[in-house]
């Protein structure tokens, strides 16, 4: 009854393994870990299917065959547990070569211990009937207890590894710690039968049918050898920045690639014959940075190598508060200062080209505005400014001005001399005109005033005024000297808001009236026909 019993347990432990084998292996792409729990149920399987021969034979030849076939796939158990614990440790662990072949060292010499131990009874010292129908059991010698403590060991080792990052990351690894639960039934099965030395045939894989459907669940239904965490050390290898670890005595306890490099770079560093970087057993201080500093720092022109670096100091600290070193971490900014620092030169040079380019606008803006030979504004300008100024609804005045006799000066001193009399008037009207008031170059040899804030009578009289300075001071031309006098008009605006061409006309018959009275006078339109006349009389 014992052997069918086991029989049914056995077998149903078989079929388990091999459909977790299966749902293991489609996902095999996925990540590592699904690989090794595939070949740790194939294990399984393969023991589980064994330990069937000693149940139905009492033969010792054939048991003894029969008990060395289940060691393959106790041996296979064995590494892929330790495999399993590997890859749900770690999201980018591989099984590389080197480690294959030191896993296969204790296969292959209990195999041979296997092979040759009925010549020398180490591995297994007999046979003994146990208590389950009389089925014989193996009464283990030293070399099986050697092989029994490090499958221990390898099982303890990972069983720990995998709980401890269940402790790291208990919220999103919680599938790890039912995937260590789940191998204790196994092993204290295994235990137990190795303690009563012989009384009993292997039982573990009775284990595997109370253990195997979890197996089964964390494979089908969780994640978690395809969300593995990536193994610090990992990490720290491949951060892109230098990151060195340093005690109080600024002693380099640990440095990644990154950061031999740049030590490398900067001479800290040397290599040996082979190219390895030979890191510095302590580091310098660093320049322009306090050994107690905490924070950002950025260092230009390192010890004179012409590299920039943007460094981040976190010091670190025991138990009991006392500095116990620094972590440094720095990154290489020389590229990237030297790009700021061409575009600061750049931007630079476009604020220079956009103020010169402001500077010709506005020269070619004055330009277009003034009179080519005196320098005042042009008559387009100043319809402009007096536009300007009857929005603006203050008082003010227009003044037009004409040279008299200037058809004479040409005829009798030439053209330059005339050119040269009308930047004399120019000059005295630039030269008497207060802030704010307007000059301009009307056409041929008249000229006109905006005077800001003046009543009709004040223009006239501040024009009369100019007109006698002009007339005191002839103007010297060669050997000539050239008497200059102007006849004005003048009109009041900033009353009833007349238009420009109305204030100019204005202006233009009391200029008329001035001329005909005889020139060198200031006539003053009143808006009634009437005129104020101010003269040398």
């Amino acid at each position: 009854m014992a052997t069918l019993v086991l029989s049914a347990v056995f077998a149903v432990s078989v079929v388990v393994a091999l459909s977790v084998l299966v749902a293991a292996g489609r996902r095999r792409r996925e990540a590592p870990g699904f690989a090794t729990i595939a070949a740790f149920a194939a294990g399984a399987a393969w023991w589980s299917a064994a330990s069937m021969v000693t149940l139905y034979t009492r033969d010792e030849t054939i048991v003894s065959i029969g008990i060395a076939l289940i060691y393959p796939g106790v041996f296979l158990l064995v590494a892929a547990w330790w495999a399993t614990a590997q890859a749900l440790t770690d999201r980018f662990w591989r099984l590389e070569r080197r480690t294959a072949l030191l896993l296969a060292v204790e296969p292959v010499l209990c195999t041979l211990a296997i092979i040759t131990n009925p010549w020398h009874h180490l591995f297994i010292s007999g046979l003994r009937p146990t208590v389950i129908d009389g089925a014989l059991a193996s009464v283990f010698g030293p070399l099986f207890w050697v092989h029994a403590l490090y499958s221990y060991a390898m099982i303890g080792y990972s069983a720990v590894k995998i709980f401890r990052t269940y402790l790291r990351q208990a919220s999103r690894y919680r599938a790890y710690l039912i995937a260590t639960v789940n191998g204790l039934p196994s092993t204290i099965i295994n235990i137990a039968g190795v303690m009563v030395g012989g009384r009993l045939i292997d039982l573990t894989a009775a284990g595997f049918v109370i253990g195997a459907p979890t197996m089964y669940w964390l494979v089908t239904r969780q994640a978690g050898p395809a969300i593995a965490p990536v193994a610090h050390r990992e990490v720290f290898r491949k951060i892109p920045d230098a990151v060195l670890v340093l005690d109080a005595t600024r002693r380099v306890i640990d440095a990644n690639p990154a950061a031999a490099r740049l030590l490398a770079d900067l001479g800290v560093a040397t290599r040996d014959a082979t190219g390895r970087i030979v890191l510095p057993h302590r580091l310098g201080v660093v320049p322009g940075v306090p050994d107690d500093a905490d924070g950002d720092h950025e260092i230009r022109d390192v010890l004179g190598r012409g590299i920039d670096l943007s460094l981040r100091i976190s010091l670190l600290h025991d138990r009991r508060g006392t500095p116990a070193g620094c972590i440094m971490v720095a990154r290489d900014v020389t590229e990237q200062n030297r790009q700021h620092e061409h575009v600061e030169y750049v931007n630079r040079q476009l604020r220079g080209q956009l103020a010169t380019i402001e500077a010709l606008r506005a020269s070619l803006a004055d330009q277009a505005a003034r009179d080519y030979l005196t320098g005042l504004f042009n008559r387009r300008q100043l319809m402009t400014e007096l536009t300007a100024a009857i929005e603006r609804g203050t008082p003010f005045a227009v003044v037009l001005l004409d040279i008299d006799f200037f058809k004479q000066v040409n005829d009798r001193y030439g053209h330059n001399a005339g050119d040269d009399v009308l930047v004399h008037l120019a000059d005295a009207l630039t030269g008497a005109l207060r802030p704010g008031d307007v000059a301009a170059r009307y056409g041929g040899e008249e000229f006109a005033l905006l005077l800001h804030g003046l009543s009709g009578p004040e223009a006239a009289a501040w024009a009369d005024g100019l007109r006698r300075a002009v007339a005191a001071y002839p103007l010297r031309t060669g050997d000539a000297e050239i008497a200059v006098t102007f006849s004005a008009g003048v009109a009041a605006g900033g009353g009833a808001r007349p238009t420009p061409a109305h204030l100019i006309h204005d202006a233009d018959l009391a200029l008329y009236a001035a001329k005909e009275n005889g020139r060198n006078r200031v006539e003053q339109a009143l808006g009634t026909g009437r005129l104020v006349t101010h003269a040398d009389r």
